[in-house]
């Protein structure tokens, strides 16, 4: 009884230390610095308080640079000059001094470049493993109930089994 007592101790400490090994190959086999654009993504509203881009959605996402702006209010499709905003982190906000063009809280039609952290199929493969042990699979939960069954199990049997040898008292209390 002792040794499958161990052997849940062990099978429990592996289990822990596969769950951290295979989180830490999720993280080091991520690709960092990956880099991508988007091309004509409709911003509404545009003004001085910002709009945030799609790109600050994605896993560690940061906008590099504005490629071009073009307006969307009215059909008038005129570029809005770069002057006219700033970015910063994936926000775009208006900051023309005079509205002379009616940039303002307007409808904008942007294209940049960004980074991103991407998923590999390596970090992809490790983060559901880490999934899968993590998630408390019905084997682990049936292992458990069967451990604990055996071990009352045998405390049962070999209190009843001095008692009929009459060898005297169990030394488990129950």
């Amino acid at each position: 009884m002792k040794g499958f007592i161990l052997a849940i101790l062990v099978i429990g400490l592996t289990l822990v230390f596969g769950i951290y090994l295979a989180d830490t190959m999720h993280t080091n086999f991520l690709a960092t610095g990956t880099t991508g654009s988007v091309t004509n993504e409709t911003l509404t509203a545009v003004n001085e308080t910002g709009v945030t881009l799609n790109a600050s959605l994605l896993s560690d996402g940061s906008c590099s640079a504005i490629t071009e702006c073009i307006n969307n209010s009215a059909g008038s499709y005129a570029t809005i000059p770069a002057a006219n905003y700033t970015l910063t982190g994936c926000s775009i906000a208006y900051s023309g001094i005079e509205d002379t063009f009616g940039f303002n809280d307007t409808s904008w039609i942007c294209s940049y470049t960004y980074t991103y952290t991407a998923e590999t199929d390596s970090s992809t493969a490790a983060g559901t493993l880490v999934t899968s042990l993590a998630g408390g699979n019905a084997w682990i939960t049936i292992l458990i109930v069967v451990g604990f069954a055996v071990i009352v199990l045998g405390m049962l049997s070999e209190g009843l089994g001095k008692a009929a040898s009459g060898a005297g008292t169990s030394a488990y209390t129950y």
